[in-house]
């Protein structure tokens, strides 16, 4: 009759008394390695970006780069409305890129729009473009129309 092999039973037995314990401290070692990774899940919340993505960012930018190098806005209000927001979106840009302190944030934050036309201004808009560009960023690349 199968199943009453006694030689089938022994060496059925002898198995898993040699590999039981094995097999047992395995899977104990690794449910608590993964008890601990989902601990560790739990504890801190996954991170999520701040700001929209960086694409969209650099888009925008450009976008506003070719209206500020195109034709003269009509009027005052136009050009520093244009010129503030170029500035705020540099400023996105620069936060989502990692440069630290860009040269043109302490003229926003002093000059506000009023400031916008400023010479001093502008130069530390060229600064802040070439701190974006070596992060590797580029504000007008080769192929588009200027």
């Amino acid at each position: 009759m199968p199943g009453n092999d006694p030689v089938v039973t022994g060496i059925t037995v002898f198995l898993a008394i040699a590999f039981g314990p094995v097999v047992l401290v395995g899977l104990l070692v690794h449910l608590s390695r993964l008890a601990r990774r989902a601990a560790a899940r739990r504890g801190r919340p996954t991170p999520r970006p701040i700001g929209p993505p960086l694409e969209r960012l650099v888009a925008d930018l450009r976008r506003l780069d070719r209206l500020r190098r195109g034709p003269r806005q009509a009027t005052r209000v136009r050009r520093l409305a244009l010129l503030a927001a170029y500035d705020d979106v540099l400023l996105d840009v620069c936060r989502a890129v990692g440069v630290e302190d860009p040269p043109l944030r302490a003229h926003v934050e002093a000059g506000g729009t009023q400031g916008a036309l400023d010479a001093d201004r502008e130069f530390a808009r060229l600064r802040t473009e070439a701190a974006i560009e070596i992060t590797g960023v580029r504000i007008d690349p080769p192929g588009h129309a200027a």
